[in-house]
């Protein structure tokens, strides 16, 4: 089967056919309002169904997508937990419209499902898996329906998904082109087998695979609802409207935003467990007209490390953005995308190798996706919505998976959800963050209850619903607050725990305008502890500071993606979610929100006076207005004895260079490397007239 990477870049909506053009001529107004608003609760019907049959945490905290495609496979209307899927799912899509709808011995026909992970074949990464549903009507082939969410394990090199120290695609488990798993709406006993046999945790393969299948089932029969009461002409061209709709209030958005060339760059620091050290990125995006032009340069690929990414999973990560930040009040589509254009260093690690480990390539696009927001969030701030400006998510989020056998003696690989969707997110120009707001891949994921990660799992939290202190990006506006959590290896002999994320040592994601970052991140693991002597004397810790100050034994702090260890019964680990960055001078915060914060433990008495220059009581809170004021003038005044003119400044960096011991990875310093940029763009049409236009398959010979 062949590799298409022409098929990897079409992201882009695809020309409307003329079968669409006439189906749209007959649509009237209100109609088309009504069942755009009617697909779209068929949506969260779908997602709903799917959050509550699956048993990954990741897809019982909401972390799932799913949506409606035209026959071409362009999104017209989906519900995203995680907004990538849908744009990824697309491709898949395409690939197999090229591929197989004429392929004799696959076919696509009604009640056929299929099921994809490969990143070369479209997918973001293993863990990250979408099952297709074909919907026919009278043998015609009119759209196709999508569910996709994360599982926890794929049979990698460590439990799973995201093995740290994977070194190429072939440590990373499970990768499937697209597989046809069902016919007639039967799942194939010998490939549901098959993906059981390749993970540690089958049970949850199997029962979120019949999810998928579910939810899928659900959007199917609603279209074909609407098929019955509207004709199929009008589920054909209200798709076509949804998406030549959006794709004209991308444009005319866009319009209403200066011109010009906005610019952020952010500092990587994990290329893979063990490599650790500087990473550029640079992006630029150009804004001219009703368009935009992003640019992505940086450091070179990494060599034998999980680090790398496509291009196209780097163009589905912007959806992340797009839709939670850019067109939040607009109906989800992949019509957006038409004005973007999206251009890639070579050599750098946005343009992987074949047979590169990209697993872990999702922590690296989260973060690059901070400078993308960061760039956007510019050009917003001085056109008609900049009443909407946000700093960005903290960039990626992590997590400790833990796997072996549980209570029930079942095989199991999970983490606990509430970490990854524990992170706080970026400050308002008018606000706070949102505090444990979900993550940057999914903005509606749930923070999932304590008593579900002691009834599934062998974990027994410590502590874990309880604000994270001194961890959010300070400014006018704190970034949100994220969750810190402690937990006890209990009912089991032992569990192999790998730490994924993509930093630790330092913070990635800007604030805006004077806005702090966040706080670094880390992993502990505590073996032969004091707890049970905490417990009994009533000094049970609360927080990371009460447990530092408190737990005694063998404590190994750990790089927040930094693979395998074994821990045992009883054993302890620590896992923090970062915090939102800030937003405006720290000078401009209003004292008495500085007291609340206090108040509330956000933040600590040495970050009010030290960080925002409040005076004020330590036993009642009380601000003293006059000594404030002083304190913030002298400090004003501070900076500017401190400051020195550009011109003067300048000589003195550019003479500054890193220890060489963190630039292994970084390449010519300061840019990260020389190389062209390449526009990843559609260099021919996948599917011929006869395809496009809704024509049956032709007789053809098989490929093999």
């Amino acid at each position: 089967m062949p590799r298409d990477f022409e098929a990897l870049k079409h992201w882009r909506p695809e020309p409307a056919t003329r079968r669409e053009l006439a189906a749209m001529e007959g649509l009237e107004r209100g109609d088309f309002e009504i069942y755009r608003n009617k697909m779209e609760l068929v949506c969260w019907e779908a997602y709903q169904t799917f959050s509550r049959m699956g048993i990954s945490p990741m897809i019982e905290a909401g972390d799932a997508a799913v949506g409606i495609y035209n026959r071409q496979g362009d999104l017209a209307v989906g519900i995203m937990g995680t907004q990538l899927h849908l744009i990824n799912a697309s491709i898949g899509i395409k690939w197999m419209m090229r591929w197989f709808y004429e392929e004799p011995s696959v076919g696509i026909h009604e009640g056929d499902m299929f099921y994809s992970n490969d990143p070369l074949y479209g997918g973001i990464h293993a863990p990250d898996q979408i099952l297709f549903l074909p919907v026919f009507f009278e043998d015609e082939l009119v759209a196709w329906v999508a569910a996709a969410s994360h599982e926890t394990e794929t049979g990698a090199s460590e439990p799973g998904g995201n093995p740290p120290s994977a070194k190429s695609r072939y440590d990373e488990g499970m990768l499937l082109s697209p597989i046809k798993i069902a016919e007639n709406y039967v799942l194939k006993a010998d490939l549901m087998e098959m993906m059981e046999n390749r993970v540690r945790d089958p049970r949850m393969q199997t029962l979120d695979t019949k999810a998928r299948a579910a939810a899928v089932h659900i959007l199917e029969r609603r279209c074909h609802e609407i098929i019955r009461r509207k004709g199929v002409d009008f589920l054909v061209g209200s798709m076509r409207r949804m998406i030549d709709e959006g794709i004209a209030a991308a444009r005319a958005k866009l319009t209403s935003m200066n011109d010009g060339v906005y610019r952020s760059s952010i500092f990587l620091e994990n290329g893979g467990e063990g490599k650790y050290g500087l990473i550029a990125c640079q992006v630029e995006v150009e804004k001219r007209g009703d368009e935009a032009w992003i640019r992505f340069t940086g450091s070179p690929r990494v060599i034998a490390g999980n680090f790398n990414m496509y291009p196209h999973m780097m163009i589905a990560m912007f959806a992340c953005y797009l839709f939670q930040f850019f067109f939040w009040e607009l109906p989800a589509t992949t019509g957006y995308y038409d004005p973007f254009h999206f251009e890639f260093q070579d050599g750098s690690f946005f343009m992987a190798d074949v047979e590169d480990a990209t697993s872990l390539g999702v922590a690296t696009h989260a973060q690059v996706n901070t400078a993308v927001h960061t760039c956007m969030e510019k050009m917003k701030f001085a056109s008609p919505f900049g009443g909407h400006v946000v700093a960005s998510w903290p960039g990626t989020s992590s997590s400790v998976l833990t796997a072996g056998v549980g209570k029930d003696g079942l095989p199991f690989a999970a983490w606990d959800q509430g970490q990854p969707n524990g992170v706080g997110m970026g400050a308002r120009w008018d606000s706070d963050g949102i505090d444990t707001g979900g993550f940057i891949w999914c903005a509606i994921g749930e923070f999932l209850d304590s008593e579900s990660i002691e009834h599934n799992y062998p974990l027994l939290p410590v502590f874990r619903s309880l604000f994270w202190k001194d961890a959010v990006g300070y400014g006018k506006y704190r970034g949100g607050r994220s969750m810190n959590a402690m937990y006890r290896i209990h009912g089991t002999p032992m569990v192999a725990a790998v730490s994924m994320g993509g930093t630790s040592g330092r913070p990635v994601a800007p604030g805006l305008f004077g806005g702090y970052p966040s706080r670094p991140v880390a992993t502990a693991f505590i073996r032969n502890h004091n707890l049970d002597e905490l417990v009994a004397s009533g000094r049970t810790p609360g927080d990371v500071y009460e447990a530092v100050e408190r737990v005694e034994g063998d404590w190994e702090v750990r790089h927040q993606n930094s693979g395998l260890a074994i821990l045992e019964d009883g054993d302890l680990y620590i896992g923090v979610a970062p915090s939102g960055p800030g937003y405006g001078d720290v000078l401009e915060r209003d004292p008495e929100l500085v007291m609340k914060d206090l108040s509330e433990h956000t933040i600590s008495h040495r970050t009010a006076r030290e960080i925002y220059k409040v005076v004020y009581r330590e036993d009642n809170l009380i601000v003293d207005a006059e000594a404030t004021e002083l304190a913030r003038k002298e400090e004003r005044e501070h900076r500017l004895a401190r400051a020195v003119p550009y011109a003067s400044w300048e000589p003195g960096w550019l003479e500054r260079r890193p220890p060489e011991r963190v630039m292994a990875m970084y390449g010519e310093w300061p840019r990260g490397m020389a190389g062209a940029l390449t526009e990843w763009e559609p260099q021919k049409e996948l599917l011929d007239e006869h395809v496009r236009e809704g024509g049956a398959p032709r007789p053809k010979p098989s490929r093999y």
